[in-house]
């Protein structure tokens, strides 16, 4: 081949890979594409999520100083992004209420034990008639 042709097609594909998408940068732009793909969007809450809770049990009641245990626990591993409110039996509602006022909305959740509402479904007493012989009062909570 003559050398001016030779010339002519280097220049030309150069030119073409400037107008174009080369193969390198198209993987590299795929690659890169992959990659934030591959990390999680993790969305942030404009403020702290403040939730109203009530146990069953009143408030001297080994039990609800669990839930305000485990409420502590979320505080603090959050870093206050989600508060957890616990109330004693009876502040919002009667404690065998309390299924009826987290379905309703009126409380944002619960801590007690599903077997005091076996009269309105009985298929909650198979979670909470746990076999508590040899438990202490956490593996009996996380039983239920």
């Amino acid at each position: 081949m003559d050398e001016k042709k030779v010339d002519a097609k280097k220049k030309e594909s150069k030119a073409g890979s400037k107008k174009g998408v080369s193969r390198r940068n198209f993987l590299t732009a795929a690659a890169a594409g992959a990659a934030a793909l591959g990390f999680p969007m993790i969305a942030k809450a404009q403020g702290p999520i403040s939730m109203r809770w009530q146990s069953t049990w009143p408030t001297k009641d080994i039990f609800h100083e669990y839930a305000l245990d485990y409420a502590k626990k979320v505080n603090d591993m959050t870093g206050g992004d989600l508060k957890i409110e616990v109330l004693p039996a009876g502040a919002v509602v009667p404690a065998f209420g309390l299924l009826e006022a987290v379905s309703k909305g009126t409380l944002d959740g619960g801590h007690g034990v599903f077997v005091y509402h076996y009269g309105k479904q009985h298929a909650l007493a198979l979670c909470g008639s746990s076999p508590v012989f040899g438990m202490d009062a956490n593996m009996m909570l996380s039983w239920n």
